[in-house]
């Protein structure tokens, strides 16, 4: 006969092993579960364990409500006291016809280059909101900055920064007073 009748193949030397542990350790598993008497008895005792926390907790609650809840009479120490607002002009609104006192305007952005702040203004102006450019010198270099406005109107106001913050433009709130 021919050498390869003889050789046993490989996965036979590895899963006979197997096997062969694999019903060790289940007979060694089998030695430590306890028989049905001793399972009866364990359920047995948690059971009464189980029922005795049932009592300890209703003996607890028990005292707890018997114990003496405190009294809140808050409410009649507030009935007997008075508190006296003066009279503050702030918080006097003022009427709807009344004139503006106050012009806003958003800085919409400061640039360096005068092609950039005019690249701004020209796209806030597509946007249908009313942009200008204003420059001014600080330490030695010229700074073009873009607004939007003015406004009287804080509702018209709060919408160009609403669009303004709708393209991505983080706007600065300038507040002016109105000179009579």
């Amino acid at each position: 006969m021919s050498d390869n009748h003889k050789k046993a193949p490989a996965w036979v030397w590895v899963t006979t092993p197997a096997i062969a542990i694999g019903f060790i350790g289940f007979i060694i598993y089998l030695s430590t579960v306890p028989a049905g008497d001793e399972l009866e008895s364990l359920r047995g005792d948690a059971r009464q364990v189980l029922q005795e926390s049932i009592d300890r907790a209703r003996e607890d609650a028990a005292t707890v409500e018997k114990t003496v809840k405190p009294s809140y009479d808050f409410y009649r120490l507030l009935e007997k006291q008075t508190v006296e607002v003066p009279d503050v002009e702030a918080y006097k609104s003022t009427p709807k016809d009344a004139a503006a006192k106050y012009e806003y305007r958003l800085q919409a952005g400061s640039f360096r280059s005068d092609t950039d702040a005019d690249r701004m203004r020209a796209e806030l102006l597509l946007e249908g909101l009313p942009a200008y450019l204003e420059s001014s010198a600080v330490n030695g270099s010229t700074w073009h900055r873009v607004f939007v406005g003015p406004y009287t109107d804080r509702s018209k106001m709060n919408k160009a920064q609403d669009i303004l913050v709708s393209r991505n433009v983080s706007p600065l709130v300038l507040k002016q007073k109105l000179t009579d």
